[in-house]
Formats: structure tokens, C-alpha cells, sequence
């Protein structure tokens, strides 16, 4: 198998039995595909082997290794703990890798990095389903299962014509003075989009930056009112007391409506946020009936 991508193209010339994924949301697909990895990278969530629930049934009995001892760092994959764990092929895909990383790991195995279109996080879920898929000798079952995902949302979308035409935003709270707003290619948006809502493409004149996020600063907090304010604050659970105290955010139209959807739990946050092949149908699942309780 020879995989086209950024940096050029890996040959894989037998079918991979050890597979590290160095993407911080890799793992999903390779599972999903019926592949356990030997070694994953961690990126939030107090989960053992860095595995969240909605993909705890496909990892089994498994007991991969969480590099670098679980601590964070993409920019400095730990060269020789992946070494010494022999792999027979790395997947990068939802990550930043540079050329240099890209040539120090193909050292110890074939390597597969995203295309250039979706280089340095910007891969979709879709894509990054695909590309495992091809990598793994299995493209047609990876189209499968991203076919199988997007009908749950065409069938959704279907059963609640009412979101059609409407605009969501889609909002998170990470520094003081600021609102992030999702738009773009970001996954948060696009499963809003998928269901047929609109999502603005800029706010307050505010273009959005390279990775869809719109920086929309506290004294221009009410253009957020659209027909549908969400708020992605499971991962902060204080965040929701210091939107609400905001001196501006009583006086948004949504606000007044009740038309405000808190996405507060730690597992339906975290599913929304990853954004793969495993974690959307379990997004979907648990917020489809807040999303119309919301907004009748």
C-alpha cells in the first residue's frame, strides 16, 4: 500500500499489526476499524489508556500505552519510548507533525501524515477515518463507516425540518474578555451544520482564524444572539456561573427566549469536542433530544 500525503508518501508493504497513533484523537478510527493500538498519545480526560467510554467497547481488553506518560506535548513526540515499542506503523493525523518530525519517526516505521489540505489540525473526522482505512488496507470499510455516520445525520436533519434556516452558534469559554465562536471546518460547527442549522461565518465583522474560531471580545457579546446559543462548557465546569455574570449577557435576544443550550456533561462535551468516527453518533444521541427540547 503506498499513502499519498503531505510530506511525500509511505509504502506499508504488510498489513500493520502495531499500530501507535501520535494524532490526539487517532485512536477513535484505528478502533472503530477494529484495530487496537499498541501505544496512543493523550490529550484530555481522566480515562484510563486514554480511552473515553464511547470507545471502551471497541478497545476491549487492550492495554495500550499512553505516551509520554500520559502528559501532552505534540510538539516533542517522544522518539525513543516509540522506538523501543517496535511499531510496524504510526498514524499522525489529527496533529501538528513537521517535516523533521515526520523524518526522525519514519526511521522506526512507515508514517502516515494527512494531505496537505488538512495538515496541522485541520483534518475531518471523515478524512481521518478514510486515511486510516487506506492505511490499514481497509478504505472501502472506512468509507463504510463514515457513510453509516453521516446518514445518522441526514436522518436526523430529516426528522426535525424546524432547524432548517435557522442560525446556531456554537460558543466556549476558555480566557476572560472572550468568547470563542466555532465556525469554519472546526467539528463543533459542522455538527450543527449537519443537522441543517446555519453557521455564521463571521460575527460583529470578526473574521474567523485558521482553525474556524472566532474571537469575539465581552463588550460585543450580544451579536452572539442568534436562534440557538450554545455553550460547550463541559470540560469547565465554572464557565457557565462566569458567561451568566457577564453585565451584557442578560440583555441577548436568545437569553430572553430561553433558546440557550449547556452542553455541561464531562463525557457529551468531550464526544462533541473529539470529533471522530466513534465520538459523533454518541454526541448525537445524547444531544438530538436537547437540541428540540431547546428550541420548542
Amino acid at each position: 500500500m503506498t499513502v499519498d500525503h503531505v510530506y511525500g508518501e509511505t509504502v506499508i508493504e504488510e498489513e500493520p499489526t502495531r499500530v501507535i497513533t501520535l494524532g490526539l484523537s487517532d485512536q477513535d478510527a484505528l478502533l472503530a476499524l477494529g484495530v487496537k493500538p499498541i501505544a496512543v498519545s493523550p490529550w484530555w480526560g481522566d480515562y484510563e489508556y486514554a480511552t473515553w467510554p464511547w470507545a471502551q467497547d471497541e478497545l476491549g481488553d487492550a492495554q495500550p500505552v499512553v505516551l509520554n506518560d500520559g502528559v501532552r506535548d505534540e510538539a516533542n513526540p517522544p522518539i525513543e519510548e516509540i522506538a523501543s515499542l517496535e511499531p510496524d506503523l504510526i498514524i499522525s493525523l489529527y496533529n501538528g507533525t513537521t517535516k523533521e518530525q515526520y523524518e526522525q519517526l519514519s526511521k522506526i516505521a512507515p508514517v502516515v501524515v494527512p494531505d496537505k489540505e488538512f495538515a496541522d489540525f485541520a483534518i475531518t473526522w471523515q478524512e481521518a477515518t478514510r486515511a486510516t482505512g487506506e492505511a490499514l488496507g481497509r478504505e472501502d470499510e472506512a468509507l463504510a463507516l463514515v457513510k453509516d455516520l453521516e446518514n445518522s445525520f441526514a436522518d436526523a436533519a430529516k426528522q426535525h425540518p424546524e432547524f432548517s434556516g435557522k442560525t446556531a452558534v456554537v460558543a466556549e469559554r476558555f480566557e476572560a474578555g472572550e468568547t470563542i465562536v466555532r465556525t469554519g471546518n472546526d467539528v463543533r460547527a459542522k455538527f450543527f451544520e449537519q443537522l441543517g442549522f446555519t453557521i455564521p461565518t463571521e460575527i460583529a465583522g470578526i473574521a474567523p482564524n485558521e482553525y474556524g474560531e472566532l474571537y469575539v471580545p465581552d463588550e460585543l457579546v450580544t451579536e452572539i444572539s442568534k436562534d440557538l446559543l450554545v455553550w460547550n462548557v463541559g470540560f469547565a465546569p465554572d464557565a457557565r456561573a462566569t458567561v451568566e455574570a457577564l453585565p451584557l449577557y442578560p440583555s441577548l435576544g436568545v437569553v430572553g427566549s430561553n433558546k440557550v443550550l449547556w452542553v455541561e456533561d464531562d463525557v457529551v462535551s468531550g464526544a462533541f469536542s473529539w470529533g471522530t468516527v466513534l465520538s459523533l453518533q454518541y454526541a448525537l444521541d445524547e444531544l438530538l433530544p436537547q437540541i428540540t427540547e431547546t428550541l420548542s
